[in-house]
């Protein structure tokens, strides 16, 4: 077989008042040109809540024009609607935050409800019984509105509390990582993984369909699939943080990990905040080293020295008119790399830098119009980034990372009358991402890699380089009406994007060069340098209508629009260095589309107030997600992107250097590879799911409530890939290699192998399709969950997820599902971060004398292993084989248990200090979280293993 693209990895870690009709038209001729602008977005989703409900009088007739009205700090002006004839209401658009809610109508006495919290995404239901009587007469009462009984979308929210009371890492991944069924590929350990993002998965979604939402507007790094951010947050920041992970309303496009973060703002009182976070060796366990072979090696990434600065404030301008908010941070990390060693014996070290900005003004320009506008800024430097593709990376083969990154945004919303309210939002994402050489590296040194061992060394694989930026537009409104024996709140919304990723890359002698077990077994040349450059634009729109009957029930019914086109745009790359008699082509016009795909996908749900008094709900749905995509497709087939020919080498004179003559001769050919020997097929679908949930959900004392929920979802119209130059007849089964029966290794037992006919090898012509056998994957799981928020001294999230999710495997891009030798144990795989076990429990109690201990446990049944073997001596030199099906080895078990004791001071009422201790991995459970999965000297040597028992000490003071 003619060799894939070699495997070089790296991942990206991306109001209620009636108003004069002429303002009410200006309005919405704002709203028309900014939809008709040719600007961006996919995924525009709740920044903000809602209040809703019923006024009625003792006995339970409906109370018609009564007055409504919502106070509260996050609000420069009062929102105020009148209710239906049926006596709903509905107060959309509430900033996150505590609120008042006050009821009036003639002949009855004041209603005052205070207390009512509202979190993104969240609808908190009022029953409001008026009482005859004077309207000066006033009755209060405090609210415990925590289930959510209108949606039946699941989430899970860190409010403020959360973020800053539980100890993490300080960071998306960390965060995520205690969202009950959340599995990711890295374990965090006080930070130790917060430099390199980990790939996601929730309930069965595919891993990497993820959404980075920066307050409440998609703004994704567009590469790759699309699923990756380009731009590292700072913490301290956030007002809140919210996953959506199942059942999300038409508005959202992708069914996965969807991080809504959400920026503080200022506000009518001075606030804000200033703290530092530091830890060294000194605070460290050693690692206990695992044993491979009956020899103790070493794996981890141990700190040697974490330093996390912060500051931000925020405060009006002009009370009720204007505020602003501003932040800083710096974070440093160094860590050492005791899986590999420099020639004098030392470990590798990782360093880090990251620094963030955020400007942020809100402006009330009129008691109905509120407009914000952001800017937010990261550098994120690495010293020493290390490619995934290998497990052990010298420093020298290790990229410098020196990436800057900025995003613009605005948001404008308007109340055109008490019930319609638009919605306008735009946002912008520059992005620098560079892979460079290390200043060590020569013009003279070359990537060399052993694939068996799993080693790089002697230069990175590429020097690399990619601007990339994204625009993004949303625009929705919503409606709210009582009609039809009950009330609507209908929603429609617009969204348009335009994204631009570029791969600029150069090689060194324009080469890499690869061992299999210290064996010499081939040369890629590469057609570098190259300057390419991909496009894609998506639209969608999206209608849906949440539809309350008798109070009671409610159904939540929705369709939404997604359009998907890519293409690569005309460009040009510079003249190659080397081998350019065969890469003579230069220049490419732009190119067809790639995709071009229309879909629309239905939104179902109910939401049942089970005993009418909002304290108990059914939910069930039924939803369809597109699969999110980025430029990769367009990438594979860009004859301009980074492609090559791969030759055999034997190293004939043994100086474990490749010259020419000694691969490139024609009987060595062994194909090419990248965009010039790949296409897309034009009857491309776009990937999708479906999803099923059933659960219930209690309040069973005060603010605590407990649910139980079952999933199913399924993925179909998977991408992968074949090569259509070779086909299935064009192989013949073999048992015997050199004229010795071919073995498994691993089980002893016989194996067939296929070889490719003569005339075929080398011959390559991929073909990016949708494969019907992997629709053969189906998820089920049931998850237990316990939330409270921050009351009465303490807070909880807990949840334990029991799945499986199983199906035939597939690797991507990279996969070739012609060739049967990769359809050895292909099929009843265990799939992507499957975990049978999924524990998380976060809580905190604040105890007398200001003192407050905080615990976050997380508990993973060990992810399944794939284990591989390298066949050489066939006629297409070698195959990569899977001795089992994935999931027979599972690693061990990973339990994580952090502690936080700290203790408040209260200097004045608004002034306090806080010392903090955190204490991660308490038990030093130094369990292996990754192996090596090639069958040889080093198959199942541990590559990495949980990070140490290590303490970081903090002081933090508010105002």
């Amino acid at each position: 077989m003619a060799p894939s693209m070699p495997r070089i990895v790296f991942d990206r870690r991306h109001r209620a008042i009636p108003r004069p009709k002429g303002t009410a038209r200006r309005s919405v001729l704002l709203s028309l040109l900014l939809v008709c602008s040719p600007l961006s977005v996919l995924g525009q989703v709740a920044i903000t809540g809602k209040i809703t409900g019923v006024v009625t009088d003792s006995s339970g007739a409906a109370i018609p024009q009564a007055t409504v009205t919502v106070h509260g700090p996050a609000l420069m002006a009062a929102r105020t609607v009148m209710t239906q004839a049926d006596g709903t209401f509905l107060v959309d658009q509430l900033p996150i935050g505590t609120y008042e809610v006050t009821v009036k109508a003639p002949g009855f006495k004041t209603y005052v409800q205070r207390g009512v919290v509202i979190n993104a995404g969240f609808t908190a239901t009022l029953t409001v019984t008026l009482e005859v009587g004077a309207l000066q007469e006033v009755v209060t009462v405090m609210a415990e509105t925590v289930v959510d009984v209108k949606t039946h979308s699941l989430k899970t929210t860190f409010d403020h509390d959360l973020l800053q009371t539980i100890p993490s890492g300080r960071d998306p991944w960390s965060t995520v990582a205690q969202v009950p069924g959340a599995t990711l590929t890295r374990f965090d350990i006080g930070g130790s993984e917060s430099y390199q993002q980990s790939t996601m998965q929730v309930h069965g979604s595919k891993p990497g369909q993820q959404v980075w939402s920066f307050n409440g507007l998609r703004l994704n790094w567009p590469g790759s699939s699309g699923g990756f951010t380009a731009f590292y947050i700072d913490y301290d920041s956030l007002q809140e943080f919210q996953v959506v992970t199942d059942a999300a309303p038409a508005e959202v496009g992708v069914g996965g990990i969807y991080m809504n973060m959400v920026t503080k703002s200022g506000s009518n009182e001075v606030h804000g905040l200033v703290a530092g976070y530091y830890l060294s060796s000194a605070l460290q366990k050693s690692i206990k080293r695992p044993i491979f072979q009956g020899v103790p090696v070493s794996a981890g990434i141990p700190f040697m020295m974490l330093r996390d600065t912060t500051a931000n404030a925020g405060g009006p301008i002009l009370k009720d008119r204007w505020w602003i908010f501003g932040a800083y941070r710096r974070y440093d990390i160094s860590q050492r790399v005791l899986a590999v060693r420099r020639p004098d014996g030392t470990n590798i070290s990782d360093v880090n830098h990251q620094s963030n900005t955020v400007l942020r003004s809100d402006f009330q320009l009129t008691p109905n119009h509120r407009v914000n506008v952001q800017w937010l800024y990261n550098s994120q430097n690495r010293f020493f980034r290390r490619t995934t593709a290998f497990a052990f990376v010298d420093d020298q083969a290790s990229w410098r990372q020196i990436e800057p990154a900025y995003i613009v945004q605005g948001q404008w919303t308007g109340a055109l009358t008490s019930n319609f309210i638009l919605d306008a939002r735009l946002g912008y994402l520059h992005l620098l991402f560079p892979l460079s050489y290390q200043p060590t590296v020569k013009p003279t040194d070359i990537s060399v890699a052993d694939l068996t061992l799993s080693t790089l060394k002697g230069a990175a694989q590429f020097n690399f380089l990619n601007p990339a930026q994204t625009l993004r537009f949303a625009v929705s409104a919503s409606y709210f009406k009582g009609a039809l024996r009950g009330s609507h709140n209908f929603k429609f919304g617009y969204e348009v994007s335009t994204n631009r990723n570029g791969n600029f890359y150069d090689i060194n002698g324009n080469i890499n060069v690869f061992f299999n077990n210290g064996v010499p077994l081939r040369v890629d040349i590469f057609n570098t340098p190259i300057r390419a450059k991909s496009i894609f634009h998506e639209t969608a729109a999206f209608v849906q209508d949440s539809w309350t009957l008798r109070q009671r029930l409610t159904v939540n019914v929705g369709v939404r629009f997604d359009h998907f086109r890519t293409f690569n745009p005309e460009q040009c790359s510079p003249e190659p260095l080397a081998f350019r008699e065969f890469f003579p082509t230069r220049c490419f016009p732009q190119s067809p589309d790639v995709a071009n795909w229309n879909d629309f996908v239905p939104r179902l749900g109910i939401a049942l107030d089970v005993t009418g008094d909002g304290r108990s709900v059914i939910r069930a749905g039924f939803n369809r997600f597109v699969l999110i995509e980025g430029t990769r497709l367009a990438e594979a087939v860009n004859p301009n992107i980074l492609g090559g020919r791969s030759y055999r080498w034997t190293d004939a004179n043994g100086d474990g250097f490749p010259q020419v003559n000694e691969f490139l001769v024609p009987e060595n050919f062994l194909g090419s590879f990248g965009g010039i020997v790949t296409r897309v097929d034009p009857h491309l679908k776009r990937p999708y799911s479906d999803q099923v949930n059933v659960g219930y959900e209690r309040q069973v004392y005060k603010d605590l409530r407990v649910g139980a929920t079952y999933f199913y979802r399924t993925n179909r119209r998977l991408i992968s890939r074949r090569n259509m130059a070779i086909l299935p007849t064009d192989y013949t089964p073999t048992t015997t290699l050199g004229g010795q029966p071919i073995l498994n290794p691993l089980t002893g037992q016989p194996l067939t192998l296929f070889n490719v006919i003569p005339s075929k090898v080398g011959k390559v012509d991929f073909l990016i399709t949708n494969i019907p056998d992997l629709d053969d994957n189906a998820y089920h799981g049931v998850e237990i969950t316990a939330v409270k928020r921050m009351s009465q001294n303490w807070q909880l999230l807990a949840g334990l997820t029991i799945q499986r999710g199983k199906g035939t495997f597939d690797a991507g891009l990279s996969d070739d599902f012609n060739n049967p030798n990769r359809d050895i144990n292909r099929r009843a795989n265990i799939l992507d971060l499957d975990a049978t076990y999924v524990f998380k429990l976060d809580a905190s109690y604040t105890w007398p004398y200001g003192i407050t201990t905080s615990v976050n446990y997380q508990h993973y049944t060990g992810y399944p292993l794939r284990p591989t073997n390298v066949f050489r001596g066939l006629n297409q030199l070698s195959e990569t084989v899977a001795l089992e099906p994935r999931g027979r080895r599972r690693l061990p078990d990973v339990d994580i248990l952090n502690l936080r004791v700290s203790r408040l001071t209260r200097i004045t009422e608004q002034v306090g200090v806080e010392v903090i201790v955190d204490f991660f991995n308490l038990t030093n459970n130094n369990v292996v979280t990754d192996m090596v999965q090639a069958f040889g000297p080093n198959f199942l040597r541990p590559v990495n293993v949980l990070n140490p028992f290590v303490a970081r000490l903090g002081a933090r003071v508010t105002f």
